[in-house]
């Protein structure tokens, strides 16, 4: 969807073992403006710690202020039926464990800069009148993550809408505008660690209705995920719980991290010492990804 100009980041996983043209994205770490990362066939770094939460399920929030150009009861229905979709999915006949939790509104100014994030975490904003993205006109949507640069742990996530430059609809009864629980169902599958796909019918490609593969038919088929975005769900959240995640009790402390698993399976890594996570916990960054 190309929801804004931001570069995307991600490890591809490469599935079954046919090496065909299924394979999802995982944002990482790894900042080619910085670093030296290594991509793949698929356009993807092959290097950084993918981008993981560490405990389900997780949180989101509605900015009080919701829009003044939408109207914010079918939003949040919206919004609700798009995190429904990623949690419904089935993994060999049983449900992946991925869950999220709406918790209470945010109250107040949503300040959402490069430098300056919203002291409350995993928000859902709208931005009436004006965008703070690099690209207005073809910006949709963005989310905002602030991670742990060498676990690639997720301590803040927040969507932003751009309702200052963009018309959205929230029914086919409207006849103009943008599907939002299209958009927003996009947005989520980065709220959760997925970067864009190049698979046409996925819900993850760049640009908004791509291809007549995601939209041509149907509203519903323009909100749905496809193949590879369910294989994707099942490999970082299959059943069992997060794949590749072993973390200490965050209760204990504040600063207990662990050591980043293999993404795409179900293999544990030992969390790292308390003294270690001391040192790594000042090591963060924070990227917008358009959408």
């Amino acid at each position: 969807m190309r929801l804004g100009a931001a570069a995307v980041f991600a490890t591809a996983l490469l599935l079954g073992a046919a090496r065909e043209a299924r394979a999802f994205c995982r944002s990482t770490a790894c900042e080619p403006a910085k670093e030296n990362c290594t991509w793949d066939d698929n356009g993807c770094p092959r290097s950084g710690p993918p981008l993981s939460w560490r405990s389900l399920p997780i949180p989101y929030r509605f900015h009080a202020g919701g829009s003044e150009k939408l109207d914010m009861v079918g939003v949040r229905e919206a919004t609700r039926r798009a995190f429904d979709t990623w949690s419904n999915v089935t993994c060999n006949g049983k449900r992946t464990s991925l869950r999220f939790e709406e918790g209470n509104d945010i109250p107040g100014n949503a300040p959402l800069t490069e430098k300056q994030t919203n002291p409350t975490t995993f928000g859902i904003y709208f931005r009436d009148d004006n965008w703070p993205g690099t690209d207005p006109q073809e910006a949709l949507a963005q989310t905002n993550q602030k991670y742990g640069k060498t676990n690639g742990w997720i301590d803040y996530s927040a969507i932003e809408i751009n309702t200052s430059d963009r018309e959205f609809r929230l029914s086919d009864a409207e006849k103009t505008g943008i599907d939002f629980q299209a958009v927003i169902t996009h947005e989520v599958g980065h709220y959760i660690g997925l970067a864009h796909s190049k698979i046409e019918t996925s819900i993850m490609v760049p640009s908004y209705c791509q291809s007549s593969d995601r939209c041509g038919a149907s509203t519903d088929e323009s909100r749905a995920l496809a193949e590879d975005d369910v294989t994707a769900v099942c490999a970082m959240y299959p059943p069992s719980g997060i794949a590749g995640v072993s973390y200490e009790d965050p209760s204990a402390s504040s600063c207990a991290v662990s050591a980043s698993g293999s993404h795409g399976d179900e293999r544990r890594s030992p969390a790292f010492p308390l003294a270690t996570a001391i040192a790594l916990g000042a090591l963060f960054v924070m990227r917008k990804r358009g959408g």
